[in-house]
């Protein structure tokens, strides 16, 4: 990953997440190197801390997606599809009418390679 996207993740454990100004670089990097996106997951840093959930009058909000392959799809074919729909619904967010707590919002990406998939019987497509 270029340095100046891996310099602008937050990194907890071994997951990270970039601001949404940020997610369509690294997500166009993954596509090109050719990694599928498995879902995507709002991460809020709270006091110093990671929540996924967004506090609003109406209760606790998630925004989160998942992208598993299709029976038969090819690889390339998956990678497109989950890149271009991470993708989407990244650019889609916006912060809920009644939300009670402004703070600065990431998107955690999780990644997976062709043979992370096949290692674990998950990928059965060409």
């Amino acid at each position: 990953m270029p340095e100046r996207l891996a310099a602008a993740a937050l990194v907890n454990g071994e997951e990270a997440a970039w601001e949404q100004g940020d997610c369509a670089a690294v997500i166009d990097w993954l596509r090109n190197a050719g990694y599928a996106l498995l879902g995507i997951e709002l991460w809020l840093m709270k006091k110093g801390q990671i929540s996924t959930f967004i506090n609003t009058a109406g209760g606790p909000v998630l925004y989160c997606s998942s992208c598993d392959p299709r029976k038969g799809e090819s690889w390339d074919g998956y990678v497109e599809r989950s890149t271009r729909l991470a993708a989407a619904g990244i650019a889609a967010f916006r912060w809920p009418e009644d939300s009670l707590e402004p703070c600065p919002a990431y998107f955690n990406l999780t990644w997976a390679d062709r043979q992370w998939f096949q290692a674990r019987n998950k990928f059965g497509g060409t």
